[in-house]
């Protein structure tokens, strides 16, 4: 029932003014004045006390002025209204006020008829809220607008709670939904994640005009519901006047060929066994997901029932320990196309396998593999898979799928090793020029003391240096003696037998040697024609 009047309070720091306000109120605007505080301080403290529905006050106050009191009824009381009287027209202000939700900002000095129009104002707009809260009519409206979020939430409660069972069951009755004995039937529709869906919408909208399309099938049935799971809907039947497994495979069949024609998607249906309680669904949902599962693995078609291969002898199919090392040598040294062939050859090996595959068993041997060898190769697995491993195998639709995924982290835990590799052999090459440049000048410098230093072999070393610098170890540190040389014998009058001995050479005459080999001249004609 709508209440007759709303409770103001009024707050200025002037006595005068608030007594004045009040008189100007008229007694037929449906407010009545419940309380006076001269400041924002024992105004909030009113607030508590007294409940009113709106709050008119000042700005400027001592202690707590309008905008900080506003700020904490927002925080605190968020139904109580706020409206603003102010002798400042600050723009500062009106921004406040648009801020904190403020219903109005009236300007001193008031009249009757500012006062007046504001409270007719305010009280239509309080009424409305009023009557959309707790009218009868409109809360039994709301009620049966939510039913179908309602009943969605109870379902998805059921299918995933073990302990509560008998009350989701209990409220889904109290909803109107018909939960009686009977014979029914999980479908379980599983929309391929390899097709491109662009957006979260684009898939619920697929889902939706699958729904239609499953509806229109089933319009004589008096029990159909549908329930949109993360990737695809669960459809829950009951038996109407023909057998329902019958009946079900038919339209079914249609269903995917409908939506592979004409809405170029991809769907997989899992059917769980007949039940005839309700509080069973989440057994049977379960078997419907168990039967995509299967589906994955076995040579069927995209309609999979679990009653035709929950009783099938199921074989384990892992990598043995010679697969393992095949496939860690090929991602490390082979080719791509090496690593697809290996790869695709397995998946074809448990596609045409006479018996059913486990799947559990398979996955975690398949999640194994990529965790050995990331680990094999010093390399964290989480820096190429964000998400949990295995769960990431468990979502993919298809066993393509699955192959297609593992052999793309593959190639990306294998890029990074070639990386970090290269990124090494740069790091030593640099650190053995280096020490060379700063020890040239060591007659004993070779290519040992070199390996020794940076604790790896001389045949390494060499290669590097062949591979990087097209040199040996020896031309190489004769090319930097000799350039070291050369500019001695430009820029310094020092005697020939010290610029030997600078750059490395106990015996002048090997140093002359050697100077003449590099440059077509000995260590004194090159200095004369430099300075001729």
């Amino acid at each position: 029932m709508m209440q007759t009047l709303y409770k103001l309070l009024l707050v200025d720091d002037e006595d005068e003014v608030r007594g004045r306000i009040s008189s100007l109120i008229d007694q037929n605007s449906g407010f009545v004045v419940v309380g006076k505080a001269g400041n924002g301080h024992d105004a909030y403290e009113l607030v508590e006390e007294l409940k009113p529905d709106v709050v008119l006050t000042d700005i400027k106050m001592p202690f707590i002025d309008g905008i900080e009191l506003a700020r904490m009824l927002k925080r605190d009381f968020p139904t109580v209204k706020v409206a603003f009287i102010s002798g400042y027209d600050e723009f500062k202000y009106a921004q406040e006020a648009i801020k904190l939700n403020v219903v109005s900002y009236l300007m001193k000095p008031l009249t009757s008829q500012d006062i007046n129009s504001f409270l007719q104002s305010l009280k239509l707009k309080l009424d409305d809220e009023y009557s959309r809260k707790f009218n009868d009519d409109v809360a039994l409206k709301n009620y049966k607008d939510s039913l179908p979020l309602l009943i969605d939430h109870t379902i998805s409660s059921v299918l995933i709670s073990k302990d509560q069972t008998k009350d989701n069951l209990q409220r889904l009755k109290q909803y109107g939904l018909d939960t009686e004995k009977g014979k029914y039937l999980s479908c379980l529709l599983e929309i391929d994640s390899s097709k491109s869906i662009d957006e979260l919408m684009s898939l619920e909208k697929i889902k939706v005009l699958l729904s239609e399309l499953f509806q229109s099938y089933y319009k004589d049935y008096q029990f159909k519901y549908f329930l949109s799971i993360q990737n695809g809907i669960l459809m829950i039947i009951k038996e109407h006047d023909q057998p329902l497994v019958k009946t079900v495979d038919g339209f079914l069949y249609e269903l995917v060929q409908t939506a592979d024609q004409y809405m170029d998607i991809r769907v997989r249906i899992g059917i769980s066994n007949l039940f005839f309680e309700f509080d069973q669904l989440q057994k049977s949902y379960q078997e419907a997901k168990e039967a995509i599962r299967y589906g994955k693995f076995l040579n069927t078609g995209r309609i999979v029932y679990i009653n035709e291969v929950e009783h099938k002898q199921t074989e384990r199919i892992a990598f043995d320990l010679e697969e393992i090392k095949s496939i860690e040598n090929t991602i490390k040294f082979g080719t791509t196309q090496e690593i697809h062939i290996l790869l695709e050859h397995k998946k074809m090996e448990i596609k045409h396998h006479e018996k059913m595959i486990s799947s559990d068993f398979f996955l975690i041997g398949l999640a194994n593999l990529m965790i050995d060898f990331a680990q094999s190769i010093n390399i964290d697995l989480s820096t190429v898979v964000k998400e949990n491993l295995l769960q990431k195998l468990l979502s993919f639709s298809t066993l393509d799928e699955i192959f297609d995924w593992t052999e793309h982290v593959l190639l990306e835990l294998r890029g990074i090793l070639i990386q970090s590799s290269l990124s090494r052999t740069e790091r030593i090459l640099d650190e053995v020029i280096k020490y060379v440049e700063q020890n040239f000048a060591d007659p004993y410098l070779s290519l040992n003391m070199v390996c020794d230093q940076f604790d790896i072999s001389i045949s390494y070393l060499s290669m590097l240096l062949k591979k990087e610098k097209n040199v040996t170890f020896n031309k190489y540190v004769i090319e930097v003696r000799m350039e070291h040389a050369k500019n001695l014998l430009k820029q310094s009058p020092l005697k020939i037998v010290d610029v030997a001995n600078q750059c490395g050479y106990n015996e002048v005459y090997y140093f002359s040697h050697s100077f003449k080999k590099y440059t077509g001249y000995s260590p004194k004609q090159y200095r004369e024609a430099i300075h001729v």
